[in-house]
């Protein structure tokens, strides 16, 4: 991974570790689909609120660069596994 995507991921991790075990606490009592919706609301207001007062920046702009380096991986490996035609060189 590169210097940019690993700078970003490091401050979410809280908030997954958080989201994930909220997420298994709740599914016990509320069930699936409705934990599904409400924790992942609960747990963004709670990262966007933590990243305008603690870092004093916007969550999208990690997010943003996490979804570029995600397309450009994605991106790479189209482009490796397409046949190549020597033929028509």
């Amino acid at each position: 991974m590169n210097h940019d995507a690993v700078a970003a991921i490091k401050p979410q991790v809280p908030f997954l570790i958080g989201g994930t075990i909220t997420g298994i606490i709740m599914t016990y009592f509320l069930g699936f689909h409705i934990t599904l919706l409400l924790n992942s609301i609960m747990w963004y207001l709670i990262s966007l609120t933590v990243y305008k007062l603690v870092w004093r920046k916007n969550g999208l702009t990690d997010q943003m660069i996490l979804f570029r380096y995600i397309l450009k991986k994605i991106k790479l490996q189209k482009i490796c596994k397409e046949p190549r035609d020597y033929l028509s060189l």
